[in-house]
Order: structure tokens, then C-alpha cells, then sequence
């Protein structure tokens, strides 16, 4: 960059943190045990606790509706066995060691709400069932017994899950798989990860624009899941709403378009109970790292998803978790608040 203003807004988004994606067993290897050395040595120098936020995603079949963001493991049972053994134990290793800090993990996006929407209709999806769950059970009943550790499951967002109908099939889903992970325990929930949906549009309301959605941003869509998933039996609801990219209303043609849009802004800062009136939301927190690509615009690609390919999708992207640095730099020009 050479515009010094820009350069000036990226300087101070390194003062704020980002979560850690463990995408692939190689990455979590690099990654995971580093981190968690790095947050004890900061603890050990300013007597402060550090916590550190990882998204763990690297279920067989992942993210099944879609292409640009496929994982390494495929859904069969031997990919499964690998997961258990090369990810969640290798994880699970390394939590009980550095056991001194508070740890968060973000529990693989878009699974369990692709199970809520798309198994009937996504033929992937379907196949990928039964290795969500396991996975899902055998990552809670690992994790949730860490007291030093706080998970929330993904719900998508409210164009995702926000019709009525949704939410109330969601609370079944989430309930049912909570339970499988006993005496795992789950903090609660993640939404909009990586995702765009504005915190709150006063300018959207349910009606034709909006295809009779009745939570058309994300405030409204966890005021109404909450009691949703209280009413469903879940005994810990409580919310982290990633705003790493939802500042500004982007100009997507329908609130469901999801690759690399163009007018994105950072939204608000990482923010422990930041809004009043909202007990149950933990936080804001920067989930999904602005400048890292949501999946390649190029057409001939294996990962190519039809999306990455609409109008309101800046061209040309790299493939999905590269840096895409156009969309860093129109984030933190139109970031809201300002940078």
C-alpha cells in the first residue's frame, strides 16, 4: 500500500486480535501449540490472563453446500478416524498442557446449520451427516470437560437460519447434538462468521425484500434464536457475533451472497458484553480475518463456487483463505466505526 492513510488504519488493526483457524491438520500443528506457548509467556511477563480464540474446522465433508471452502477430510469413516486422532486428540493434547489461560474455540461454521437447511437438497450434505454429528459429539465431550475452555457451536446467520421455521428446526438440531457430547459442556453459540449481515439494518423488515425473514440482521436473529434455544431445552445460550466484516452494508443483490463482497467495511471492535440490555451476547470478536479470501472468482477452478462469480463479488479473488488484498483494503476504508 502506499496511500498513507490506509497504511495508517491497517497500523491500528494490528492492535486488535483475530481468532486462529485451525483449517488443516498441517495448519493446526503450526499454529495451535504456538499460540497457546505465546499466551503463557505474555501471562508469566503481565500477571494477566491472555485468552486465545481458535476456530477449529476441519470436519469430514466440510462445509457441504458449498465449494470454494471444501476441506482435506472427505465424509467416510476413515477421514473421521483421522480427525479424531490427528486433530481433536492432537488439540485436546495441547489444551490440557497449557491449561493456565482461557482458551475460546469457535466449533466448525456452517455444519450444523447445513444440517438444519440442506440435507434434503444437497446430496453432499446428506453424506456428511452422520460425520458431523460424530464429529460434533466426540470434539464436546473432549473439549467441554476443559474448565479453562469455552466453546460455541456455529448457527450461520440470519439469512441463513432466521425464518421461523429455521430457528425452531435449529433448536432441535443443536439440542440433540449438545446432548450427544455430555458430559461435554458448550458455552454457546457463534454467529455471521465470515459473513457480512450488518449487527443491525433499521432499513429491512420482514416483508418481500427480505423474503419474509423476520431477523433481517444479526441483533434481531439472536434476540429470537435465544429463546428459541432456551425453549428447545439448551441450558447455556449465550452469543459471540463475529463483526470482522459487517460495518457497512455491502451491496449484494440478495442478503444470501456470501463471497467477497464488494463495499465491505470492519465493523465494530472485539468487545466483551457489548451491548446493554444483552446479557447473552459474550461478545463481538474479529472471527474471520479481513483480507483472507472467501474463495476464487476463476471459473476453470476445482474449488470454483457460482457465487465468487456473481456481480457483487470483487474480481479477481485467489482461492478461498488467500490473501485478497483489494477486499483488506476497501474493509478498513469503509470501516464502521472508523479505523
Amino acid at each position: 500500500m502506499s496511500d498513507s492513510s490506509l497504511i495508517a488504519k491497517a497500523e491500528k488493526m494490528k492492535t486488535y486480535s483475530n481468532a486462529i483457524w485451525l483449517d488443516t491438520i498441517k495448519n493446526m500443528q503450526s499454529w495451535l501449540e504456538s499460540n497457546l506457548q505465546g499466551a503463557q509467556s505474555q501471562h508469566q511477563s503481565s500477571g494477566k490472563d491472555i485468552l486465545t480464540v481458535f476456530v477449529v474446522y476441519d470436519l469430514p465433508g466440510r462445509d457441504c453446500h458449498a465449494l470454494a471452502s471444501n476441506g482435506e477430510l472427505l465424509a467416510n469413516d476413515g477421514d473421521l478416524a483421522r480427525y479424531k486422532s490427528e486433530y481433536i486428540d492432537v488439540i485436546e493434547g495441547h489444551l490440557k498442557t497449557y491449561k493456565s489461560q482461557p482458551v475460546v474455540l469457535i466449533v466448525e461454521p456452517d455444519s450444523l446449520a447445513n444440517l438444519v437447511t440442506n440435507l434434503e437438497s444437497t446430496p453432499a450434505c446428506a453424506d456428511s451427516e452422520k460425520y458431523y454429528l460424530d464429529g460434533h459429539a466426540y470434539l464436546i465431550q473432549k473439549f467441554g470437560v476443559l474448565p479453562h475452555v469455552a466453546m460455541y457451536l456455529d448457527i450461520g446467520h440470519a439469512f441463513w437460519l432466521g425464518w421461523d421455521d429455521n430457528r425452531e428446526k435449529a433448536g432441535k438440531v443443536y439440542a440433540k447434538v449438545i446432548s450427544s457430547g455430555a458430559p461435554g459442556k458448550v458455552r454457546g453459540f457463534t454467529d455471521n462468521v465470515s459473513n457480512y449481515t450488518p449487527w443491525e439494518d433499521p432499513t429491512l423488515s420482514r416483508g418481500p425484500d427480505t423474503e419474509w425473514n423476520p431477523c433481517p440482521d444479526e441483533k434481531r436473529y439472536l434476540e429470537a434464536i435465544s429463546k428459541d434455544f432456551k425453549s428447545a431445552g439448551i441450558q447455556s445460550v449465550y452469543f459471540v457475533s463475529d463483526s470482522s466484516r459487517n460495518g457497512k452494508k455491502v451491496d449484494r443483490k440478495h442478503p444470501g451472497e456470501w463471497c467477497n463482497q464488494t463495499g465491505v467495511g470492519v465493523g465494530a471492535r472485539p468487545q466483551a458484553s457489548p451491548v446493554s440490555g444483552m446479557d447473552y451476547l459474550d461478545a463481538f470478536y474479529w472471527i474471520k480475518p479481513l483480507g483472507e479470501s472467501d474463495g476464487t472468482s476463476d471459473e476453470s477452478a476445482a474449488r470454483f463456487d457460482g457465487y465468487c462469480g456473481h456481480e457483487t463479488a470483487m474480481k479477481p479473488a485467489p482461492e478461498a483463505g488467500q490473501w485478497f488484498q483489494k477486499h483488506f483494503e476497501q474493509g478498513i476504508k469503509n470501516a464502521n466505526p472508523p479505523l
